[in-house]
């Protein structure tokens, strides 16, 4: 399978003092995958999905995918 996103050791802190939102998360997503995430209010699931869908930058660790294609064809 191909890798589309791949995410190691992902860190997001916000503010002073630090809040965490994503600590240490390692993902690996193959095209074709069907993933969900899940977890309580305030777990961090809408911050890992802006680190995944580059809308936000992580503190810390490196998230990487390919390079976009053309999202309509026409």
């Amino acid at each position: 399978m191909t890798e589309i996103i791949r995410l190691d050791g992902v860190e997001r802190s916000y503010g002073q003092p630090a809040v965490l939102a994503c600590a240490g998360v390692s993902l690996t997503i193959d095209q074709g995958e069907l993933v969900a995430v899940v977890g309580p209010s305030g777990s961090g699931k809408s911050t890992l999905l802006n680190l995944i869908g580059t809308l936000d930058r992580p503190t810390a660790g490196s998230a990487s995918s390919p390079s976009p294609g053309p999202r309509w064809a026409g």
